[in-house]
């Protein structure tokens, strides 16, 4: 194997298909994401680590890819996630703006993962960022663009899986030094190993009851039911029923979930906090909720919430074959002297919209399009410059072939 060809663990290249359905993912994402008023920012890949560090929940905090600036002798790291610089950009060029701040963005990231457990180093990020509002308005307005974005990309049957931190957080304080033995317990989901952290604590009776029924709190809408009944849980719970209840006023296309011991993002997320799921897919297409400290860790104190998502994961249950990739036409002039002529053509119908290949070289003739045509390209028709007063048009799904005599009568009945 030429050892060219040999990349780093957790990184890949793109092809020229792959790299146009991954383009069309995300601007497909971000067209959605400005309809509904959100405007891009674009972040650096890499910043001062100590400033990136400020903003990461604790999981990303370990997956930092850190060197030193040759220039400056500063550390540096790759940013893991988007987010945060966004947070540091509210917070030190943002605060004299009209707030709420609708913001998007797209772009990569990278994260250290350890060898052999099959994740991606190298992650292609979208994502919404709601600031300046804290109510259960905004949070149904993320949680229903990240839905219908997805939707306008042709995805269905999703599983909006929704929970709520303050539940788990409000049971913590109880904890006391048992706090990381039990969160690991209920990250788990290991009701054994929670039973046996409680068993050995000086947890209050009625909180070591809450604890060990938390395992009933996960399914679907009747969860939220049971869950009304313990009086700590009521002020969160209505919070749920109420962005449920908006989310229906949007009609969004999906199945709803409740888990209320989810232990993800447990120190990064400050209320609600959502995945949307795909049975296509082996993990989250996208995670999201509120995170009202992330910015005020940098200086400026307030709310937002988003969501990010992974747009290889989109990629990779969607179609291969992308119709908007194809190139539309192929223009071959027989001769260079009528180069002139086919680079007028070429040009007209590109601004028109048209995706056009200008073949001077005639790598597409005698059947080439055709043959190419199988194996990367879909075309309306190969259109040939054969002389001064006589134009070919070839179909290509039909075969059928016309004539013209020069270009405008082409560009008026033949296209």
């Amino acid at each position: 194997m030429n050892g060219y060809s040999i990349l780093p663990q957790g990184v890949k290249d793109f092809g020229p298909q792959k790299a146009e359905d991954l383009k069309r993912v995300e601007d497909g994402l971000l067209e959605e994401f400005s309809r509904w008023g959100y405007k891009r920012v674009i972040t650096p890949l890499f910043e001062y680590v100590d400033s990136i560090y400020l903003g990461l929940g604790h999981d990303l905090k370990n997956k930092l890819m850190k060197f030193v600036d040759p220039s400056t002798g500063e550390i540096v790291a790759l940013r893991p996630d988007i987010t945060p610089q966004i947070g540091r950009i509210v917070a030190t060029q943002l605060r004299d703006y009209d707030y709420p701040l609708r913001l998007c963005y797209c772009g990569r990231v990278v994260r250290f993962e350890e060898k052999g457990n099959g994740k991606e180093r190298e992650v292609f990020q979208s994502g919404c960022e709601l600031i300046g509002l804290k109510s259960e308005e905004a949070d149904a307005e993320i949680i229903a663009l990240a839905i219908k974005s997805l939707n306008k990309l042709g995805l269905k049957n999703l599983v909006l899986d929704l929970g709520h931190t303050g539940i788990l957080k409000s049971i913590m304080k109880s904890a006391g030094d048992l706090k990381d033995d039990l969160i690991s317990a209920l990250k788990k989901k290991d009701q054994e190993e929670v039973k046996r952290i409680i068993g050995k604590s000086k947890i209050d009776k009625d909180i070591k009851k809450v604890v060990l029924s938390l395992s009933e709190f996960y399914g679907d809408k009747s969860v939220l039911e049971r869950a009304k009944k313990i009086k700590q849980f009521s002020p969160y719970v209505n919070e749920l029923e109420n962005i449920i209840s908006i989310l229906e006023e949007y009609q969004v296309d999906c199945q709803v979930s409740i888990d209320l011991v989810d232990i993800k993002g447990f120190n990064y997320y400050t209320g609600v906090n959502f995945e949307i799921i795909s049975e296509k897919a082996s993990s989250p297409l996208l995670t999201g909720g509120r995170y009202d400290s992330l910015v005020a860790s940098y200086g400026y104190d307030v709310p937002a919430t988003g969501f990010a998502i992974d747009a290889e994961a989109i990629l990779a249950i969607t179609k291969n074959h992308i119709e908007d990739n194809q190139v539309h036409f192929i223009i071959i002039p027989k001769t260079l002297r009528y180069r002139k002529e086919a680079i007028r053509l070429t040009e007209w119908l590109r601004s028109s919209g048209f995706k056009v290949i200008l073949d001077l070289n005639k790598s597409f003739a005698n059947g080439g399009a055709a043959s190419k045509g199988s194996r990367s390209l879909t075309t309306y028709g190969v259109i040939i410059l054969e002389s001064s007063t006589k134009i070919k048009l070839i179909e290509s799904r039909s075969g059928v072939k016309r004539e013209f005599s020069n270009l405008e009568e082409l560009l008026k009945g033949g296209i």
